[in-house]
């Protein structure tokens, strides 16, 4: 195998267009890296969701079957990638039927909502090379391997972060939108702390609470602030009912789910952006509010760390302690000088994180997976 390695990708998601969440990107952000990379390779997609089938997991069964098996004039394979590790086992029977490499990639909260075990379990310890987007998603991805799996982790496949990316030329500074103060009734200058995220009943280790109730204190010494929460689910209305019982149902705004079109808008109107959560797979939230020039809060248990750079990028706190303190803080402009330096902040992230860092990543590991021949037999 060579630098041009590999001549022909298959790619198994769960959906990659239609929608906007974290795995989506991921899965965008994938193919276009192996465009620019590797613009003489076939790429083929099959994505669980993206297009009506009457039996969809069923078709997409026969669909990379046939993907998998040599036709004339078309190679197998080299390469299959999984971008979500609910498809590893039709993803490892498609590598073993192509004789190809298997690559899965580690989000989140699919590691550790339930015990990895049976097909998945096997499929992943199979796989020549596990992608977790955060160290936090790969200690977990480990854990859950290691629980009764294999031995002490030696049998574990090699893993290698790949982490999220954001689009940089978007998400830049810019001053506050005239539109979106208008629409939320705001003075020059007002401070706003800006949260976005899924209002879900359970996923509660977000610590919205927290942060609605820390607005309760924010306001004895800045009257002014406004917190407002993009994003909808099920536990909305409990949320606009706990501002309702901290008294701050008027310096707390949920403006629903908010188009992708207005997001960096967004982050441009916001002076703090905060997600002070405990079960963070990564958080491209933090890369697009840090890319916009914002300072951020962060919780420091989990995949928050990595986009924060470990504390270089932004605030990490306890999310289990007061959040007011570290507010009322950042809203004063205290902590790390690149913190308050947008084009500073803007550049440090950028350089980490944006789509050529992504990239340059991804293009080490398929000339580092070149160099490794066929794969073993079994394998």
């Amino acid at each position: 195998m060579s630098a041009s390695w590999p001549a022909r990708v298959l790619v198994l998601a769960p959906q990659v267009w239609g929608a906007e969440g974290g795995v989506q990107r991921y899965g965008r952000s994938l193919l276009a890296g192996l465009a620019a990379l590797r613009p003489g390779a076939s790429v083929e997609l099959l994505a669980l969701r993206d297009r009506p089938r009457r039996w969809p997991r069923l078709a997409m069964a026969l669909e990379v079957l046939a993907a998998a098996l040599p036709r004339p004039g078309r190679p197998r394979p080299q390469l299959v990638l999984c971008t979500h590790l609910h498809l590893a086992p039709l993803a490892l029977l498609a590598a073993r039927l192509a004789g190809a490499r298997l690559w899965v990639v580690a989000h989140g909260i699919e590691v550790w909502a339930a015990p990895l075990k049976g097909l998945r379990s096997r499929a992943l310890l199979a796989a020549h090379r596990l992608l977790p987007v955060s160290r936090y998603t790969a200690e977990r991805l480990r854990e859950q391997l290691c629980a009764g799996v294999c031995r002490g982790g030696e049998d574990l496949p090699p893993w290698s972060l790949l982490p999220n990316t954001y689009d940089a030329r978007r998400f830049c500074p810019a001053a506050r939108p005239p539109a979106l103060i208008a629409r939320y009734r705001l003075q020059d200058g007002q401070p706003l702390i800006f949260c976005l995220t899924r209002l879900s009943r359970g996923d509660r280790a977000k610590h919205l609470d927290r942060l609605i109730a820390a607005m309760a204190e924010l306001r004895r010494s800045h009257p002014d602030a406004v917190l407002l929460i993009g994003g909808d689910g099920d536990d909305r209305p409990r949320l606009q009912a706990l501002a309702r019982e901290w008294g701050v149902a008027d310096a707390v705004l949920f403006p629903g789910r908010l188009a992708d079109a207005e997001l960096a808008d967004h982050y441009h109107l916001a002076s703090v952006f905060a997600l002070p959560s405990a079960k963070e797979g990564f958080g491209i939230v933090f890369l697009e509010a840090l890319g916009c020039g914002r300072p951020v809060l962060a919780g420091n248990r989990d995949g928050s760390r990595d986009p924060l750079a470990d504390g270089r990028f932004g605030l990490l706190v306890d999310p289990d302690q007061p959040l007011a303190p570290h507010l009322r803080a950042l809203l004063e402009r205290r902590g790390e000088p690149l913190w308050f330096d947008p084009p500073a902040l803007s550049a440090s992230v950028a350089e980490r994180f944006a789509f050529p860092a992504f990239c340059r990543r991804l293009d080490q590991l398929l000339r580092a997976e070149a160099e490794l021949g066929a794969p073993e037999a079994g394998r």
